[in-house]
């Protein structure tokens, strides 16, 4: 397999996680960075990072600590011509290689995308409570997916 490789992302990568965001963004399951704004606050107050494939830039995930402690993934998103390669499982992977330590993980996905929640399943994440109406204010719901360790 390619290697897949995580790198912090700096303001000088916005124009490349704008394009794999809109690559995904149009779907309604997928609420994502739409503008430069969002993205410099995401990269800035987040631990941010590209996920390149040999070199080249195919998907972004995203973290934040909370106060509490636990941290919340606050996004996954893998270019459309890169999806179903196991690049979003391999970069999965890696940050909760990095978030060993934490002991609680949460993270939001739109209750019809199927692939993200077959994924954080696989990783152990177990839906709370009941789908949240309108969660982005984007007329979509979301469901909280939870990880306990």
């Amino acid at each position: 397999m390619e290697e897949i490789t995580l790198k912090r992302a700096t303001l000088e990568d916005i124009d490349k996680i704008l394009e794999v965001e809109k690559s995904v963004i149009g779907t309604k399951i997928y609420s994502g960075l739409a503008g430069r704004d969002d993205t410099t606050k995401e990269i800035t107050d987040n631990f941010f990072y590209l996920i390149e494939k040999d070199g080249k830039v195919v998907g972004d995930i995203a973290y934040e600590m909370k106060d509490d402690g636990q941290a919340y993934i606050s996004g996954l998103a893998v270019d459309k011509k890169f999806q179903r390669q196991g690049i979003a499982r391999k970069a999965m992977q890696m940050l909760l290689e990095q978030l060993k330590d934490i002991k609680l993980i949460g993270l939001v996905t739109h209750p019809e995308n199927e692939p993200a929640i077959n994924l954080y399943k696989s990783f152990g994440f177990k839906q709370i409570g009941e789908p949240m109406e309108n969660y982005f204010g984007d007329g979509e719901p979301r469901i909280k997916m939870l990880l306990q360790k």
